[in-house]
């Protein structure tokens, strides 16, 4: 009788030994585990665009820069300007403005390919060429926002979190610098609380202050844009019953323009 509790006993505990080596063999190590608690998923930028809802297509497309945003070749630059020109492109999709639109995903595509995701360059670039020659724009905003989240699904997947926070931060400063100035060109109070991404803009900088890659934040461009967003963070955060005043949104506008000029330099 002892004899076979034993053998039970010993087991059990073979069992759960293995179990405890095949868990332990599916978990990431100590230091990617640490990095990825470090950084956040974030939502996507439309959240602010709801206001583009109540807007006319002529309206919205006035807010899409009339210049293309480019800056000097590198990584860091690329990955900025990449989230940045997907919230133009779409901006230019809801103000049906087919020139813009092709120009932006042009350059996202070329942004893509640097940043070393080909396959998504492939699948963006047959997926909105064909909807672009169709006008067909309610398929263009669905499909704007899918190879958006694909190319960030695949920064994050692949572990490239430096590149994955800076796209995210070129987006939502793009998007909070186009939203505020269409809120102020017709103000209204009511509208203006869709910029209250209070939630959002903690993790940019919470995320941006993760990045320790000597390359990056090392240069001026990104510690002069670190320091802007902390300060649009600031007004975001100072907000009336939700609402922003003319004056908070114009600083929200010249703080986010800071941040897209600093990358430029």
């Amino acid at each position: 009788m002892k004899t076979r509790i034993l053998l039970v006993i010993l087991v059990i505990g073979l069992l759960f030994s293995f179990a405890c080596k095949k868990k332990d063999a599916s978990m990431p190590d100590a230091e990617t585990a640490a990095q990825i608690t470090s950084f956040a998923p974030l939502p996507s930028f439309k959240e602010v665009y709801q206001v583009l809802d109540h807007l006319q297509a002529k309206d919205i497309s006035m807010a899409v820069p009339q210049t293309g945003y480019k800056t000097k070749q590198g990584e860091m630059r690329n990955a900025f300007s990449l989230g940045l020109l997907t919230a133009d492109a779409v901006l230019a999709a809801r103000g049906r403005n087919t020139a813009k639109l092709q120009d932006i995903s042009s350059q996202m595509m070329i942004l893509t390919g640097l940043l070393g995701l080909e396959t998504e360059v492939s699948k963006m670039g047959d997926d909105l060429k064909k909807k672009i020659e169709n006008q067909d724009w309610e398929a263009l905003d669905i499909a704007l926002d899918y190879h958006k989240k694909d190319v960030e699904d695949k920064l994050w997947d692949t572990e490239n979190f430096d590149n994955y926070t800076l796209m995210l931060i070129g987006g939502w400063v793009e998007a909070a610098n186009r939203v505020a100035w269409l809120v102020k060109e017709n103000y209204d109070a009511k509208q203006s609380r869709v910029l209250g991404q209070k939630g959002t803009f903690n993790l940019l900088i919470s995320n941006a202050k993760g990045i320790q890659t000597p390359y990056i934040v090392e240069q001026e461009a990104f510690q002069t844009a670190l320091k802007h967003l902390v300060a649009v963070q600031a007004i975001i955060n100072s907000d009336t019953d939700g609402s922003y005043s003319i004056e908070q949104l114009n600083t929200i506008i010249e703080g986010t323009e800071a941040i897209k000029t600093a990358f430029q330099n």
